[in-house]
């Protein structure tokens, strides 16, 4: 049977192509703009024209990924969030009618990533997947979106659906990490602005295994929330970050919050400089068991990016 992930290029995607393959699965098809020319590319006019159905049939599962990066320095215009948004909530609506014009072989579960900006940031309240919001900012309204597009896959199709609220996605392939190793690794590194504002994350590896731990167990669905159980700030995980190293590297050079809000914008610098304490409590419920459940054992990773 087949899985089908949008946006297989990317950060995310690779790792879990990479893992979906060491676990017995064969025939993953990754979705992007163009065909690499490789057999296992397809493209989103393919889903859209629905004419790959009878090549990737039987289908286990749609894995949707895609979403322009939202903290690049591309500049912050209409356009480009115009771009962010159809990156999502556009492919979104590909897939589910792609799976309406599957008739009688749709797939077992349809997985979509979304972010806890769906939640108001705040210092002290403890967000679960049953807590409210979706209707805060951009950001949050952009999460909210991205969910309700593919509820038609659950309500009308009878699809099983899952959606990740992810915090930050640390890994060494990519993302923030690939970013700040240096910095860090020459003791230039330190916590964003006062480094009070909860930091929501997650190793790269368990957003795979999460993911692949859906496909696997029929009893996994609705809203997940794709963090560690750990709750630090964002000084605590620069100091661990930093102790990981070898021999250990200081954190000790904040990066003020009004250059952040200078490089990305208000509407984006929020992700980094305020945050929400985000709770897995569905995630756990569910039988996951975290590979990185604390940022010392994900910084002991992470850190190892070079050696």
């Amino acid at each position: 049977m087949s899985v089908i992930i949008g946006g297989g290029k990317g950060f995310v995607g690779q790792r879990l192509v990479k893992l979906l393959r060491e676990k017995g699965f064969q025939n993953v098809w990754t979705v992007s703009r163009k065909s690499d020319g490789k057999g296992d590319t397809i493209t989103w006019d393919d889903i859209r024209n629905g004419n790959i159905a009878n090549i990737v049939k039987p289908i286990k599962a749609i894995v949707n990924l895609a979403g322009a990066p939202l903290l690049s320095f591309q500049r912050w215009t209409d356009a480009y969030k115009n771009e962010v948004v159809q990156s999502r909530v556009g492919t979104t609506k590909a897939f589910v009618d792609f799976i309406r014009d599957l008739k009688d072989d749709k797939p077992d579960v349809y997985i979509s990533m979304s972010g806890v900006s769906y939640y108001q940031p705040d210092s002290v309240k403890e967000y679960t997947e049953a807590s409210e919001g979706g209707d805060y900012d951009f950001l949050s309204r952009l999460a909210r979106d991205w969910e309700q597009a593919s509820e038609p896959i659950e309500t009308k199709f009878n699809v099983r659906r899952v959606i990740l609220r992810s915090g930050a996605i640390l890994g060494s392939t990519g993302g923030m990490i690939r970013s700040m190793y240096w910095p860090f690794f020459f003791s230039l590194g330190g916590p964003i602005g006062n480094g009070q504002q909860p930091f929501p994350w997650i190793h790269l590896d368990d957003v795979c295994l999460l993911i692949i731990y859906a496909i696997q167990n029929n009893h996994v669905n609705g809203i997940l929330n794709a963090c560690a159980p750990q709750l630090i700030t964002n000084k605590e995980f620069s100091k661990t970050f930093a102790a990981a190293f070898t021999p250990p590297r200081l954190a000790i050079f904040p990066m003020p919050a009004f250059v952040m809000r200078t490089l990305l914008g208000p509407e984006r610098a929020i992700v980094a400089t305020d945050g929400q304490k985000v709770i897995p409590r569905a995630t756990l419920q569910s039988g996951y068991t975290f590979k990185y459940p604390t940022m010392e054992e994900a910084s002991q990773d992470l850190s190892k990016l070079y050696s």
